[in-house]
C-alpha cells in the first residue's frame, strides 16, 4: 500500500511540473506570434505606403520646396520707374575698373565712354572677385537712372545696387564677356524713345535708399 502511495505522489508532481512548463511554453510562443505579427503587419503597411508614394498615388510629405538663404554675394538690382527719360551722356560720372587679366582693358573702355560724352573720374585694376559677365554697374541711391542709361551701353551687363555710394557716380566693373561698347546709333535704334524700363526681379529702393524686395 505504502508503494502505491509513493508511485502515485511521484506521478502527481512529475505531472504538474510538466504541464507548468508546457504552460510557460505556450506564454512565451503567443508573445513571439503577436511580436512578430505585429511587427510583419507594420512593414506590410510601411510597403503599401512606398509603393503608393513611388507610384505618386500619395503625395510625397517631406517632398516641399524651401526657399534658400540669399548667399551675401546676391546682387541687388534698384528698380526704376518705368518710362524714366534716360539721362545725358555728359551729366554721367564714372570709375571703370578691370576684373579680368586682359591689359587696359579699364582705359580702353574709358576712352570709349569719354568719346560719348561720359566723365571719366579714375581707371584701375578691381579688387574684388573676377567677374563673367561684361559690366557690373554698381551705383547708390543717386546714380539709379545713369546706370539704367549706361546699362544700354554694356549688353549683358548688370546693375547692383549698393547704399554705400552717396553721391551719383558709377562703378564700372568690367567682366570677362566685355568686348566693346554699343554705339549710340545701335542704342537709338533699339530705345528710340530714350526711355527706361526696370530690369527683371528688381528690387524697390525707398526714399531712405534701403533696398525692399519685390519677390
Amino acid at each position: 500500500m505504502h508503494e502505491a502511495l509513493s508511485s502515485a505522489t511521484v506521478d502527481f508532481v512529475n505531472e504538474g511540473k510538466t504541464t507548468a512548463r508546457a504552460a510557460y511554453r505556450r506564454r512565451i510562443q503567443q508573445r513571439q506570434t503577436i511580436i512578430f505579427g505585429s511587427i510583419s503587419a507594420v512593414l506590410a503597411v510601411l510597403l503599401l505606403l512606398s509603393l503608393l508614394f513611388w507610384t505618386g498615388v500619395l503625395p510625397f510629405p517631406f517632398d516641399r520646396e524651401f526657399t534658400p538663404a540669399k548667399s551675401s554675394n546676391t546682387v541687388v538690382t534698384p528698380c526704376i520707374e518705368e518710362g524714366t527719360a534716360a539721362v545725358e551722356l555728359n551729366s554721367i560720372s564714372v570709375n571703370v575698373y578691370n576684373s579680368t587679366s586682359r591689359a587696359n582693358l579699364a582705359s580702353q573702355a574709358a576712352t570709349d565712354l569719354a568719346g560719348r560724352g561720359v566723365v571719366v573720374n579714375e581707371t584701375g585694376n578691381w579688387d574684388g572677385q573676377s567677374l563673367s559677365e561684361s559690366a557690373r554697374i554698381i551705383t547708390g541711391p543717386e546714380g539709379i537712372a545713369a546706370a539704367y542709361t549706361l546699362a544700354q551701353y554694356f549688353p549683358g551687363s548688370m546693375i547692383q545696387y549698393n547704399n554705400g555710394i552717396t553721391d551719383a557716380t558709377l562703378n564700372i566693373v568690367l567682366g570677362s564677356d566685355y568686348e566693346s561698347l554699343e554705339t549710340p546709333e545701335n542704342v537709338a535704334a533699339a530705345n528710340p524713345e530714350g526711355t527706361l524700363s526696370p530690369a527683371e526681379n528688381c528690387t524697390v529702393v525707398g526714399a531712405s535708399g534701403t533696398a525692399t524686395s519685390t519677390e
